[in-house]
């Protein structure tokens, strides 16, 4: 264990934390009740929805482990630097959704919260 401690990474895993508890605190009564319990929808549309809020919530889960672990230990970097280059990503395609279907960005906030995350990642590994 090569270790050399990074406390800057310390922030973007507190943000990490604080999406997770937002994600599951706002996201499960106001997003996957309403979604579990839709008429509207196909059960296969609904179940791929639910997969795909699962697969946001590991996401943030891992960004929150190997942000964790990089700070405690360099030889996790190469991990942080992945969940930095994944939270861009996933900022800029949430972005370009909003404008492309020309959502209001207050009601589609992911990019911004995801683009906080990139910038946190990138100024800790910097």
């Amino acid at each position: 264990m090569e270790s050399l401690v990074t406390p800057a990474l310390l922030l973007p895993a507190g943000i990490s934390l604080g999406l997770i508890a937002f994600h599951l605190a706002a996201g499960g009564p106001e997003v996957v009740r309403p979604l579990l319990s839709s008429r509207e929808l196909p059960p296969e549309v609904v179940y791929t929805l639910y997969l795909c809020w699962h697969i946001v919530t590991i996401v943030l889960i891992a960004s929150l482990l190997v942000y964790a672990a990089a700070a405690i230990d360099s030889g996790f970097r190469p991990y942080a630097l992945a969940a930095t280059v994944i939270a861009g990503a996933v900022s800029l395609l949430s972005f370009v959704v909003v404008v492309w279907k020309r959502q209001k960005h207050r009601e589609m906030p992911q990019w911004a919260v995801f683009l906080l995350l990139a910038l946190a990642g990138m100024w800790a590994l910097s």
